[in-house]
């Protein structure tokens, strides 16, 4: 019989650890026992012996384990307040932020690593502001800029925030690098859609890399496109680069809009932007598409799992999820915010959800009938 399918989760608010187990054929174990490294679950089935790995160590349970398919454990207090539990579970920073890539770093196509923006090219990288900080300021101001005449200007923040790509600049968000196309080598445009902003096209191997931003007069080269040459070199000559999956940087724009919109739900949309509010067209305006989409709930920002494939703890967002195939059904879900990504990331993000789903125990891959269970590693 094949080793059981499991899904482990640490619930960081009651501090307990769920498990749910399932054998290939349905069968029940015969016996569960607390493995004596308090990390793992010895999982008998008859003669054979597999081990559920557990993403925290647990307190050795009041009670012995009855064979079943589901537990709830409690966690170990004294790991929870360890330094290990800390590196694991703490706030990371984004990768590659300014402070992090240097003049001598070179920007890579993921896929064939044709170099796009070569070592010594961008003299400088600066971190952008956040994308709403003109909103910011209209809001937090008591005495808004008036004009000659005496009248307010209100939200008129634009022309003062309007932020332009610069020649041997790199400026840099947590999702993209915002670069001058003439910067730029190995690329190609092409527009893919009437709701899409012209789309950055590697040049040799023909994947999207990014967008036109033409408001800021460039590119914005996205970093689940890229490896980033660290301008040193292995002994065969290549260059050693950096790189991350698309799970990592889409969890982590998950958990950028949870901390800065203070909702748990979106709409994820297929679109050039990864804006919420607006088009990339230079007047900021969206033509509206249809209603299809996903509605995302972010369950849990911020957990530790194991699971059958990967037995080694791994930061992890919990999310369920609902398809929305028509604009009335977008309509019904209220007053939610609207995410785009990209067509092809669109369509990346919608298989790592169903992947992760038909990775879960069947009791765990809907909920309340209405909802589909998933995850994305994190950073």
């Amino acid at each position: 019989m094949p080793d059981p399918l499991y899904f482990c989760e640490l619930l960081p608010n009651i501090k307990q650890v769920s498990v749910s187990i399932e054998s290939k054929d349905g069968e029940t174990p015969t016996s569960v026992g607390l493995h004596p490294s308090k990390r793992a679950l010895t999982v008998k089935y008859g003669a054979r012996t597999s081990h559920i790995m557990l993403p925290t160590p647990i307190d050795s349970p009041s009670i012995t384990l009855i064979p079943a398919q589901t537990y709830r454990l409690s966690a170990s207090q004294t790991y929870l307040g360890s330094d290990e539990y800390e590196s694991l579970s703490g706030p990371v920073q984004d990768p590659w932020d300014a402070s992090s890539v240097s003049p001598e770093c070179s920007l890579r196509c993921i896929a064939c690593t044709t170099t796009i923006i070569p070592g010594g090219r961008i003299q400088k990288w600066k971190n952008l502001p956040s994308e709403h900080w003109a909103d910011m300021m209209d809001l937090w101001h008591c005495h808004k800029p008036h004009n000659k005449d005496g009248n307010s200007e209100g939200s008129r923040y634009s022309g003062v925030g309007r932020i332009v790509a610069e020649s041997t600049v790199g400026l840099v968000d947590p999702m993209y690098f915002l670069l001058r196309k003439e910067d730029c080598e190995n690329i190609t445009f092409k527009q893919t859609g009437s709701n899409e902003a012209e789309t950055t096209i590697c040049q040799v191997c023909d994947i999207p890399l990014g967008i036109v931003d033409e408001k800021a007069d460039g590119i914005r080269l996205m970093k689940w496109s890229l490896s980033l040459g660290l301008g040193s070199f292995k002994q065969n000559g290549d260059e050693m680069l950096d790189s991350y999956t698309l799970s990592q940087w889409l969890s982590a724009h998950l958990q950028f809009l949870v901390d800065n919109s203070g909702q748990r739900k979106f709409l994820i949309k297929p679109g050039a932007s990864i804006l919420s509010q607006q088009h990339l067209d230079g007047f900021g305006k969206r033509i509206e598409e249809g209603g299809g989409g996903l509605h995302v709930w972010v369950f849990n920002p911020n957990t530790l799992i194991t699971r059958s494939e990967k037995p080694t703890p791994a930061r992890a967002v919990k999310v369920y999820y609902q398809r929305v195939t028509s604009k009335e059904q977008a309509d019904g879900l209220g007053d939610i915010e609207a995410v785009y990504l990209p067509q092809a990331i669109y369509d990346r993000f919608e298989r790592l959800l169903e992947e992760g789903n038909a990775s879960l125990p069947k009791a765990l891959q809907t909920w309340a009938g209405l909802w589909n269970g998933g995850w994305l590693e994190k950073f």
